[in-house]
């Protein structure tokens, strides 16, 4: 009996080793093969409602946006089928570890997992080390693979600095770290001040991104070699003893570059640790969030340099940025061809981690529209890159961290696991299609042609080795060509479409160049084949005899030309399906002739213009040349007005700021003047201060406009959306502008209520910031009014703050906190100073 105890022992060792083993080496895969899935813990699944509440008085826990849900690793477990069956691979979770529970003194907790109370241990509210192992290994047998959020920037916020004394943060719960040297952070004892592990406040002059506290977060002095090493030895501690297969990097931009290089290459390293327990390329990538000017490789280069420096990825905000811009706000075309050629130029970008949402920011589609979502995934899942989708997307989620579960923030009270979901299954669809076609995670990117007035097509090539894909899309509200596309292969050449979006799934056969008129909102992936058409040969022909590419023209001028056999020529301007002037023609040869272009009919900067012949059957058509040419419009002032300055004090006269030290006077309106160039408004607001201390891609922080256009010979809508307020003067808003450092968007009146700002439109305007004369310019086509003339429209513009993370307006108060305007009850006007115009 002891011997059969004694063999059953062994071999329940011997499988619990086993277990252990495939969780810890697990083989690194080829991550250009892998799609990844980011999970929020606390807002994903509750698996074990047992540890919702860590605390007597619940302080941290409820259905709101600033405390723990319930989420926990249970429920991850629990939904691992939801996960691989869209096709992931690789789940990238957020920090599991021990947090600050609740910090009184911002009124918000650490449900989100990044603000460390013990870098080696699970936050009670997701579950413990052994449930943790057990997600590895569930993970691991499914063939798939864990990416675990790490931070060294910051902690929780334990201590507080405040008019020159350090205190206990006597609002955190639990009090502070629990490990050492973690919990060395009292100042005021004199052991503890001179270990520096963090960067004191009261010690940092002059201040840099390094050592300066964000958010009141206490910021680790990484360059403090005891630091570094108790780092290493937590972030150890999960690749030996949990098995992870991959770290994405918080706030890599807040650490010196020289920390990076000791954590991948010096001693105790963690890529030696990973290589130890058998995974060779042990997956590290990391959080710079960097946004830059349409045309600018600064950012590449700046992660290159990250790159140089031992992380193996990063994630690819420089994408982002002009997907964001060209998909979301209809910016031009050709933003996005630049990026794509920039990535692949300074490093390999089939590592790079591509997205379209994240935790930090607002949701793609809360000010977006559907076909937009679509073809922002259908882009990173169809070029080299590691896509990712963050949780709920597959299920149109528009609050940026709702809970997929039922009993908690902003779930529409249901569960949100919907795998019959339209994206869900185009999720799956495109995985499967990028595991199939390698060329899709490494082919090179050729741009054909791009649009750079607003948004159009964009064609581009995909090559690796031996194949080659064409890929054309749209994302125009209305039908446009992609113009003068040479493939440089035989005429006849079949195209045949292997993914489709809005577009005909038909071959297509290519001649030399390849002009197509391309649907609204449109994604096509064209395979090009060996098979050849036979084309049939046309006396159809048309030439422009007095255009050269890249003339500036500050006149009305004349187009002139020749066609051949022709019945009709139509003059396309900037891809438009729509012409912009036809002339009959009676089928002659060598038959001429011209077409006055007027400036005032177009915004000023870059065009196109081409000329289309028809024959005698519609069907035949010819193309002249593309030529791109630029166009310097007259200005046409139509109003001018000055505003007090220092009435940002809110609707009563006695609003307040937010208490936290980066605000001053930034929602102070000066001054307005609105131009019209031609078809686009030049909408120019100065403003008291403008400040750009958290680097917004825009050009300006603490502000946001809601600017409200009025058609008199229209009934809009009175109440001002998102705002508590309405429209001055009996005044109503047909069109209106929501713009944040960080993004804009533009709707109309239609279906816009008290909480919706309205259908979305594009494009949204151009923002040019001048620091120096403190002033931001709006330039906005006037095809987004839907109109050639403003005269005696009503402009509107408000100003007041939103929060980046949740993406909503800041509250109002009576007493003003860290985040909070005070001066009026909750619910009051979220308008802290305003101007209305009218345009005689």
């Amino acid at each position: 009996m002891l011997n059969r105890f004694r063999v059953f022992l062994i071999i329940s060792v011997l499988f619990l080793l086993s277990v252990i083993t495939f969780s810890s080496t697990m083989e690194s895969p080829d991550w250009s093969k892998n799609s990844i899935y980011f999970i929020m813990i606390d807002r994903f699944e509750n698996g074990d409602n047992q540890n919702d509440v860590q605390t007597d008085s619940a302080i941290e826990y409820g259905k709101t946006n600033d405390k723990f849900n319930g989420g926990d690793i249970q429920g991850i477990i629990d939904r691992l089928d939801y996960i691989q069956g869209m096709g992931f691979n690789t789940i990238w979770i957020t920090p599991p570890i021990a947090n600050q529970w609740w910090d009184g003194e911002v009124n918000y907790g650490g449900y989100h997992g990044y603000w460390a109370r013990n870098f080696k241990d699970i936050d009670e509210h997701f579950g413990d080390l052994n449930l943790y192992r057990k997600l590895v290994d569930e993970v691991h047998k499914r063939g798939m693979y864990i990416v675990q959020d790490i931070v060294a920037n910051h902690t929780g916020n334990f201590f507080v600095y405040k008019d020159g004394k350090y205190m206990k943060n006597e609002k955190s719960v639990p009090s502070g770290p629990d490990s050492y040297p973690f919990n060395q952070n009292d100042y005021n004892d004199l052991k503890q001040r001179e270990l520096n592990v963090y960067h004191w406040p009261s010690e940092i002059d002059p201040s840099n991104v390094y050592d300066s506290e964000f958010s009141q977060l206490d910021d680790l002095n990484t360059e403090n070699p005891l630091v570094r090493r108790a780092l290493k030895d937590a972030y150890n501690f999960w690749i030996e003893d949990l098995g992870v297969d991959g770290y994405r990097i918080d706030t890599a931009i807040y650490v010196p570059m020289d920390y990076w290089n000791d954590f991948f290459n010096g001693e105790d390293n963690i890529y030696d640790k990973a290589r130890d327990v058998g995974k060779s390329d042990f997956f590290t990538y990391g959080e710079a969030w960097l946004t830059p000017d349409p045309y600018d490789n600064s950012a590449e280069l700046k992660i290159k340099d990250y790159i140089d420096n031992g992380f193996k990825s990063m994630l690819d905000f420089p994408l982002y940025t002009d997907m964001s811009r060209v998909f979301r706000e209809g910016k031009p075309t050709d933003f996005l061809a630049f990026r794509l050629l920039e990535r692949q130029k300074q490093y390999d970008p089939s590592r790079m981690v591509t997205f379209i949402d994240n935790h930090d920011m607002a949701r793609f589609y809360s000010t977006s529209d559907i076909s937009s979502l679509k073809q922002a995934l259908s882009l990173i899942y169809t070029i080299p890159g590691v896509p990712t989708l963050y949780y709920g997307t597959e299920q149109l989620f528009i609050e940026t961290r709702a809970t997929m579960f039922k009993d908690g923030f902003a779930s529409g009270d249901k569960d949100n696991f919907n795998s019959d979901s339209p994206i869900y299954n185009m999720i799956r669809d495109l995985n499967k299609l990028r595991v199939e076609n390698e060329v899709f995670r490494k082919g090179k990117i050729d741009i054909l042609y791009s649009e750079k007035n607003g948004p159009g097509a964009l064609a581009y090539t995909l090559t690796y080795e031996s194949e080659r894909y064409l890929v054309l899309l749209n994302t125009a509200q209305n039908r446009k060509y992609a113009l003068g596309i040479d493939l440089d292969v035989e005429d006849g050449t079949k195209l045949s479409p292997v993914y489709i979006l809005n577009l005909n799934d038909k071959d297509i056969v290519y001649e030399r160049p390849l002009n197509i008129l391309l649907n609204n909102k449109s994604f096509g992936v064209y395979k090009i084949t060996d098979e050849i058409a036979k084309v049939k040969k046309s006396d159809l022909n048309v030439i422009i005899n007095n255009l050269e590419d890249k003339t500036e023209f500050s006149n009305d001028f004349i187009i002139e030309g020749i066609a051949n056999n022709a019945k009709q020529v139509k003059i396309i301007v900037d891809g438009n399906e729509k012409e912009y002037k036809s002339v009959d023609l009676n089928k002659k040869m060598n038959e001429s002739f011209k077409v006055s272009i007027k400036l005032d009919d177009f915004t000023p900067g870059d065009h196109t213009i081409i000329v289309k012949a028809y024959g005698r059957i519609p069907i035949y058509t010819s193309y002249s040349e593309l030529y791109r040419v630029n166009f310097d419009i007259p200005v046409k002032n139509l109003a001018e007005i000055s505003d007090e300055i220092g009435d940002d004090n809110g609707f009563n006269g006695n609003y307040s700021y937010p208490l936290d030290s980066t605000y001053s006077n930034q929602n102070d309106i000066t001054k307005v003047s609105i131009n019209q160039i031609g078809k686009m408004m030049r909408l120019n607001i100065g403003m008291k201060e403008i400040t750009d201390g958290w680097n917004p891609s825009n050009g300006f922080d603490h502000l946001v406009f809601m600017i409200y256009f009025d058609d008199p010979n229209k009934i809009g809508q009175k109440v001002l959306p998102k705002q508590d307020g309405f429209m001055p003067e009996n005044k109503d808003w047909d069109y209106m502008i929501y713009a944040t450092g960080w993004m804009s968007s533009a709707h109309r009146s239609l279906n816009s209520s008290e909480d919706n700002r309205g259908e979305v439109i594009t494009p949204t305007p151009d923002i040019v910031v001048d620091k120096q004369n403190n002033e931001i310019t709006f330039l906005i086509p006037l095809s987004l009014f839907e109109t050639d003339n403003v005269d005696n429209w009503n402009v509107y513009i408000t100003t007041w703050d939103y929060d980046g993370i949740e993406a909503v307006l800041r509250n109002v108060d009576l007493n003003p906190e860290i985040w909070t305007y005070g001066g009026a009850e909750k619910g009051s006007p979220r308008i802290m100073d305003d101007i209305l115009i009218n345009l005689k």
